[in-house]
């Protein structure tokens, strides 16, 4: 309910030996876990760092990573689970107050942000993302000002999921916003995406990640016959061509993703190239990341702020790891 309703423990970092000034630094943070079930949210974050550290390309990158663990006591175990929401009815009496259900959708699991950045920059002030592990087996998480997951079967899928929109600013590339069923969900509205992996553009020369799309490839890639429903079809080119495939933010059409499957679009399966170097370029102490096109042609660099690449040069034969 409120931070009457439990206390802060302290903090232990789990991963990573990059300098703190200098390091993206990730806490988690437990809620609905009592002073007796302190030793299961220490294993959920365990379960965190080595999912992390195996997924790419955070396998590539994880001296740049430290994780911090702090523990929070909580009067009751789990979270509100509305009933209006086809909950349970449960209310529990948490530190953050972890709750399904926002938005009239169970799944999507809310908590007093501001409490959490709170508590995350008293005990390690120079963290850069804030991960709420939320003590119960409801699907559930959300992306924001923070991250939320609870520990339903996946959990860990879930939260990396959640860190690609809390850190880095990543869409959902799924193209349904309640399960498919919804109606005003036909077509993406004008106006282009902030976001760096969605799309309402396919022209090659002004795509968000032209640099990634083969000369060869088709834009659109693939197209939805029928904007009234998801398009379910398998893919019509190879796994990993980047390309525009309608069906993204959540609408069926007139929005596109980059590939056919992204962990931004399905749990389970790799983040798509262009998600992929945005991680790159954001969780790196170097915030310049470049990236070389399919055909050899042209050299782009990503700054890590925006949405958009710049062509610095080309055509070239490799790019070389080390300072841009």
């Amino acid at each position: 309910m409120t931070t009457s309703e439990g206390t802060v423990q302290g903090r232990t970092q789990i991963h990573g030996t990059a300098p703190r000034n200098r390091a993206f630094t990730i806490v988690l943070l437990g809620d609905g876990f009592t002073a007796a079930q302190q030793t299961a949210f220490n294993t959920a974050c365990t379960s965190f760092v080595t999912a992390l550290t195996t997924t790419a390309p955070y396998d590539k990158i994880g001296r740049a990573i430290n994780i911090w663990r702090v523990n929070v006591t909580s009067t009751d175990s789990g979270a509100d689970d509305p009933a209006g929401t086809g909950g349970t009815g449960m209310t529990a009496r948490t530190y953050f107050d972890a709750t399904f259900g926002a938005n009239g959708i169970r799944r999507l699991l809310v908590c007093n942000s501001l409490t959490v950045l709170q508590t995350a920059a008293a005990q390690v002030p120079e963290f850069t993302v804030a991960i709420v592990v939320v003590n119960s087996t409801v699907y559930g998480g959300s992306g924001g000002s923070v991250g939320t997951y609870s520990l339903a079967g996946g959990a860990t899928e879930i939260a990396i999921h959640e860190l690609g929109h809390t850190a880095y600013g990543l869409a959902d590339e799924y193209a349904y916003y309640a399960g498919g069923n919804e109606t005003g969900h036909d077509s993406h509205p004008a106006g282009e995406p902030a976001e760096p992996n969605v799309t309402r553009v396919t022209d090659r020369s002004s795509l968000k990640w032209g640099w990634a799309v083969a000369p060869t490839t088709a834009l659109p890639t693939m197209s939805n016959p029928n904007c009234a429903t998801v398009d379910s079809r398998p893919s019509t080119v190879p796994a990993g061509t980047v390309g525009c495939f309608e069906g993204a933010h959540y609408y069926h059409c007139r929005a596109y993703r980059p590939e056919y499957k992204c962990k931004m679009q399905e749990l389970g399966v790799p983040f798509c190239q262009v998600c992929h170097q945005v991680i790159l370029a954001r969780t790196k102490a170097a915030k310049n990341i470049c990236a070389l096109t399919p055909g050899r042609d042209a050299v782009y660099r990503y700054d890590g702020s925006g949405s958009s690449w710049t062509r610095i040069g080309g055509p070239a034969g490799q790019i070389y790891a080390g300072a841009w």
